[in-house]
């Protein structure tokens, strides 16, 4: 997402003028990413700008969206009925609901939509085209629901799919599908949990149970708090605050070590737990290369063929290798023994960039580091989450980074 008087000026114009290591892979660019923020998403995210007034429409879709999480994936009446009201907050359940100045779209308002100022998970499935209303249809809205649930959302399947209470499983669905924090505004609480509560009873949701089973990797236990915790304003990437973030955050940092002004910054954090095993460097584990290749397709970008971490991405058409360079999200490349934290012992390296302060120096999540661990320690092989840490901007000045074309 851009500053708050970009996504303005974009309202404006549209108003008046009608708007790791030793895995080896790269990847291709994706529909994009969104920017740091100076603002809260709130100014041109979520919310349909024209939620439908429909009532006759608006309870067939409700029916249908709450029919579907319940047959077909399981949830129960309480889970079904608070994410229909969730869907009413944010398109009034108008499945071509759209908010241009946002670039969001759909039911759930997802970001993609004509721009990427708040990400891109619109097209992220596959089924919906960005800026093709013909792909807009409930139909393609339940795979890319689908597809989200039982992937990086898969915590919100879980802990909402369960729910007893309607009205409680509407918040945690914003929280975590949405990912707007309680506190938020956005979040509309009373009108959430009323409308949660009215679809409950429209749709016998107390005669419908979950039947949803616990699975080994499904991805909920490990982030399912702190996702819950750390929501920010509803950016789909990085919401950052636009400001310098004070100190120095030590390589290998875990993410419930960072300060609320360290986790503001970073915005909605990497859903680690969601990304497939690491197979071709078993039984050595989580390499860093792995962990950015699905940092960057989270939020965007595909993936293709294989390269070294410390010039990873380089021979990709279609994404941009400067030096010296950093942006928001975009890979930083270290090339062997130039790693500042590894030195000569690092055949080459690639870590992801949280945030950019204004004097330069970066914050990054990566994987294969651990505080207290050098080189490529094989008690890695375990880590279980990202890790998080600051690079100077004297250092930021002479590594490379890669980002898709034009962004």
């Amino acid at each position: 997402m851009k500053k708050w008087f970009a996504g303005f000026a974009i309202l404006f114009l549209l108003i008046g003028g009608s708007f790791g290591g030793l895995l080896m892979m790269t990847v291709s660019l994706g529909a994009g990413e969104a920017v740091a923020s100076a603002q809260s998403c709130r100014d041109v995210q979520n919310e349909s700008a024209n939620p439908s007034n429909d009532k006759d429409r608006t309870n067939h879709h409700g029916k249908a969206l709450f029919d579907h999480l319940t047959k077909s994936n399981g949830f129960s009446g309480a889970g079904g009925a608070g994410a229909v009201a969730v869907a009413e907050r944010e398109s009034g359940l108008d499945p071509q609901a759209i908010n241009p100045s946002g670039g969001v779209a759909g039911w759930f308002q997802w970001s993609g939509w004509g721009n990427t100022i708040n990400g891109n998970r619109i097209t992220s499935e596959g089924s919906i085209k960005s800026g093709d209303l013909s792909t807009l249809t409930p139909a393609n809205q339940f795979k890319l629901l689908d597809y989200e649930l039982n992937g990086s959302k898969n915590s919100t399947r879980i802990i909402v799919g369960k729910a007893t209470d309607p009205q409680q499983a509407a918040l945690d669905w914003s929280v975590l599908y949405e990912g707007i924090s309680l506190s938020d505004g956005q979040t509309k609480e009373a009108e959430i949990k009323a409308n949660a509560l009215k679809w409950y009873t429209t749709f016998d949701g107390k005669n419908i149970p979950s039947s949803i089973k616990e699975a080994v990797n499904d991805g909920a236990k490990n982030n399912t708090y702190n996702t819950y915790q750390e929501a920010n304003s509803g950016c789909d990437a990085g919401a950052g605050t636009g400001e310098q973030v004070k100190g120095t955050i030590p390589m290998g940092t875990y993410y419930k070590q960072l300060s609320p002004e360290v986790k503001r910054a970073i915005g909605k954090r990497a859903n680690f737990t969601s990304y497939p095993d690491d197979e071709v460097n078993a039984p050595y584990g989580h390499q860093c290369v792995w962990y950015v290749i699905f940092r960057t397709k989270e939020i965007g970008w595909g993936v293709t063929g294989m390269g070294n971490g410390g010039v990873w991405g380089h021979s990709t058409p279609g994404l941009t290798v400067e030096v010296g360079k950093p942006k928001p999200h975009s890979a930083v490349n270290f090339v062997a023994g130039k790693d500042p934290y590894r030195g000569n012992s690092d055949p080459g390296h690639v870590a992801f960039v949280e945030y950019v302060n204004p004097d330069g120096s970066l914050i990054i999540s990566e994987c294969n580091v651990v505080a207290g661990q050098t080189g490529f320690d094989r008690a890695t092989a375990t880590q279980t989450e990202e890790t998080y840490g600051t690079i100077s901007a004297k250092e930021a000045k002479t590594l490379t980074y890669v980002y898709p074309r034009g962004k």
